[in-house]
């Protein structure tokens, strides 16, 4: 790769990064990510690259990829709610502001809108933009090397926490965590997408359903008041 290409491709890598972080912490999250898919989509036509070149290759077993990703996805959020949060909570002294979802507290028509948008929209969009395109071209940069991997998946968990602003200064380490989890499973399928699109789509599922239910406050409720 020449040193042109190079600084291009750094160039765009920030642009993306910075309109991301922006934007989420203007509480615009959604004028972000499209205007991060517009940057993409266009950078990877003029390269004439294909969408599985950023990790849309299917996998080898589309079951075992789903219960894996349930699996995962159900561990990861429930570790989130019973210790991340609580911990990112105490550690920033405020709240996670889950203000965006709370319309879901019962009311299932509410809640159902969202699982729409989960699957169809958050899960596959953001991971192809924060793991898909962020962590392939950062590869694709410095290389797959252990140090290299360490700068890659630190990098783009600070985008995806910083990104998530309108969560409070909670929300932002706490997703950020969840971001080295799910940048680590990335690389573990070999850049390949759809175990992380999965995860990342049940740890939402799950951790909207629990909100509904205030099972959230229940479960972190009860686990401290054991633990102090």
């Amino acid at each position: 790769m020449s040193i042109n290409s190079s600084t291009i491709h750094l160039i765009i890598i920030l642009v993306v990064s910075a309109l991301l972080i922006f934007t989420g912490l203007k509480k615009q999250p959604g004028i972000g990510i499209f205007g991060a898919i517009i940057i993409i989509v266009l950078f990877m036509w003029v390269r004439g690259d294909p969408i599985s070149q950023i990790g849309f290759a299917p996998p080898q077993n589309w079951i075992f990829t789903i219960l894996m990703g349930l699996g995962l996805g159900l561990i990861i959020q429930l570790l989130s709610v019973i210790l991340i949060e609580p911990l990112t909570e105490k550690f920033t002294n405020t709240k996670h502001d889950h203000s965006l979802v709370n319309a879901v507290k019962g009311n299932w028509k509410v809640f159902l809108q969202w699982m729409l948008m989960v699957w169809i929209l958050v899960a596959v969009v953001e991971e192809g933009i924060y793991r898909g395109y962020l962590m392939t071209e950062l590869k694709n940069l410095l290389g797959a090397g252990s140090i290299a991997l360490v700068i890659n998946l630190l990098y783009s968990s600070i985008v995806f926490g910083l990104s998530h602003g309108y969560q409070g200064s909670s929300g932002k380490l706490s997703t950020g965590i969840v971001g080295v989890v799910l940048g680590g499973i990335f690389i573990l399928s070999d850049f390949n997408l759809w175990l992380v699109i999965f995860t990342h789509g049940f740890i939402d599922t799950i951790g909207i359903g629990l909100i509904a239910v205030d099972g959230d406050d229940y479960l972190q409720k009860r686990i401290w008041r054991k633990n102090t």
